[in-house]
């Protein structure tokens, strides 16, 4: 018996069950650095077409960029990623999982969407003389060259930060609360059958389609009239 007891202190516990959302909270902690980063290299980018730090003699790729300016993107890259996973860093771990599995995800998509709109009509403002429209880097995929420019980092980095805010906000308790109950309300919903969900779509279809005829004709009616007439035209 003193034996058993032995041998069972002896015995090492079992490592603790990694939590549900750590690997979730690793992938925003690295999307914050990474959001960090593209702000950085764009201060980088900017400083160095100003010239303010110094000439652009540093090679980065077919482009160069100011030595001062890469040091001053440098420090404001780690100061910003220091600064949001020190600020922010408790606020990054799932709350609630398992909760909202559908409404909660579904926000931050079409948040994130949005957010790919909005950062690639940025890509496409500055005009094709622009400094930051130098080619970088040039890569070939299935075939097709395509070019990274330096535009891509303050556009990656708006979307990355946009991204970060929506889950951080989506993420405290009072706004996921709403969601898992906007879900929970969904579920009450009594959705129709099949073949009356069809009737009654194609119903719908059929009458924007006469009414869409309809204003069509009245308006080719009318702008002849008014020619006729010679008003407005």
């Amino acid at each position: 018996m003193p034996e058993m007891v032995e041998e069972k202190k002896e015995q090492t516990p079992p490592a603790p069950a990694r939590a549900p959302g750590a690997r979730l909270e690793a992938i925003v902690r690295a999307w914050s650095v990474l959001a960090a980063a593209c702000a950085g290299a764009s201060l980088a980018f900017l400083l160095s077409f100003w010239g303010i730090l110094g000439a652009a003699t540093v090679g980065v790729g077919q482009g160069k960029l100011s030595g001062g300016a890469i040091g001053a993107g440098a420090v404001a890259a780690v100061a910003a990623a220091a600064l949001v996973l020190r600020k922010l860093g408790g606020r990054m771990a799932y709350v609630k999982p398992g909760q909202g599995r559908w409404s909660r995800p579904g926000a931050l998509v079409g948040i994130a969407a949005l957010a790919l709109f909005g950062a690639y009509a940025f890509y496409m403002l500055p005009s094709l003389s622009s400094p930051w429209w130098t080619d970088l880097w040039k890569v070939e995929l299935f075939g097709k060259v395509l070019s990274v420019k330096p535009i891509l980092f303050p556009s990656a980095a708006m979307f990355a930060s946009v991204v970060l805010v929506a889950y951080l906000l989506l993420n405290r308790e009072r706004w996921a609360d709403f969601a898992i109950e906007t879900e929970g309300e969904l579920r009450k919903v009594s959705w129709p059958a099949r073949k009356e969900f069809l009737g009654s779509s194609l119903v719908v279809v059929l009458v924007v389609a006469v009414i869409s005829l309809f204003l069509h004709f009245v308006d080719e009616g009318l702008t002849l009239v008014m020619k006729r007439i010679g008003i407005g035209f």
